[in-house]
């Protein structure tokens, strides 16, 4: 079991009035404090992953949209732009 050592008093008083408060020992007034701030970080890290995927989807939907239908394939322009052994034409 490993121990925690607070060497802030302001902290450590922050711990012994939640506990109070609480009517709870100081180790589980931190460890209910400390799961709720986590489950709360967990969460707002899944809420930007997620938005930071729908905005890679948006520019890749709007890059999408600009190029033309009939547009060349990435292999016909490559097999214009070099020859068979690789060199540009």
């Amino acid at each position: 079991m490993g121990a925690l050592n607070i060497k802030d008093h302001a902290v450590a008083e922050k711990a012994r009035r939640l506990a109070k408060l609480k009517g709870t020992s100081i180790t589980e007034a931190v460890a209910a404090a400390l799961e709720d701030s986590l489950n709360a970080a967990e969460r707002r890290a899944a809420i930007d992953h997620e938005a930071r995927e729908r905005r890679v989807d948006e520019i890749l939907a709007r890059f999408r949209g600009g190029i033309p239908p009939d547009a060349p394939s990435y292999e016909e322009v490559m097999e214009e732009m070099y020859d068979e052994n690789g060199l540009p034409r």
